[in-house]
């Protein structure tokens, strides 16, 4: 049995188009649409949810969805997130095999953007298979028992709370797995921002908030 996590910034209606894809969770299920303080959302038309409101931010409130989730399997996920049909089964399956990793999906970009985008696509399935660092957008999954061991995500942080859990991870040597399936995310940031300037904030801001955790793993590795 799955939980679901979304957390939603203020006035965020994709929700609406991701629930749909989510027929197929197991029987047991849950979906956690986490909002700010006071908002309020109508899902009486889906089954299966639950609307709670959450501290500040979106660490703040992935946490809170985590600490209320009833199954063992967390699945923090975009509202804007959308994947291939056999997605959730492929989840179940590498999950049951190993409950003790962070899994993960291959990112790819919708047609909402410039094509150059393809080009991040490989630098991100590189940055995840290779260097074992996944962002959140590429739906993580992990169960609630290690999730908490590791301390949820942190809240003292402007941004990347999602990389500095990989990194905690792996100081920690659990494993970190793709999924074997495709996840799809809006590329209109790099439309709006220009795809240039966005990639290369995007590189440097992973770089400056990475390097500190890298001597973590090479003093709790080698000392």
């Amino acid at each position: 049995m799955i939980s679901v996590i979304v957390p939603l910034a203020p006035s965020e209606d994709k929700w609406k188009e991701l629930l749909p894809q989510l027929d197929s969770l197991p029987e047991g299920s849950e979906i956690i649409l986490v909002t700010g303080i006071g908002d309020k959302l109508d899902t009486s038309s889906f089954d299966n949810v639950r609307v709670v409101e959450g501290r500040k931010g979106r660490a703040g409130r992935m946490n809170c969805g985590a600490d209320l989730a009833r199954n063992e399997l967390l699945w923090f996920l975009h509202a804007d997130s959308q994947f291939e049909g056999d997605a959730i089964a492929k989840l179940v399956s590498v999950y049951t095999q190993e409950p003790d990793a962070l899994y993960y999906f291959d990112l790819k970009f919708m047609d909402d953007g410039p094509k150059l985008v393809k080009l991040n696509e490989w630098l991100v399935r590189w940055r995840s298979d290779f260097l074992k660092m996944p962002f959140g957008d590429q739906g993580f999954a992990i169960s609630k028992d290690l999730f908490l061991e590791l301390g949820g995500y942190r809240e003292d942080v402007a941004y990347g709370e999602d990389y500095l859990l990989t990194w905690k991870i792996r100081q920690e040597a659990y494993p970190i797995k793709p999924i074997g399936a495709s996840i799809y995310s809006s590329a209109r940031k790099y439309e709006k921002g220009g795809w240039g300037k966005v990639t290369l904030v995007h590189v440097f801001l992973t770089f400056k908030q990475g390097w500190p955790e890298l001597l973590k793993l090479l003093r709790k590795k080698f000392l």
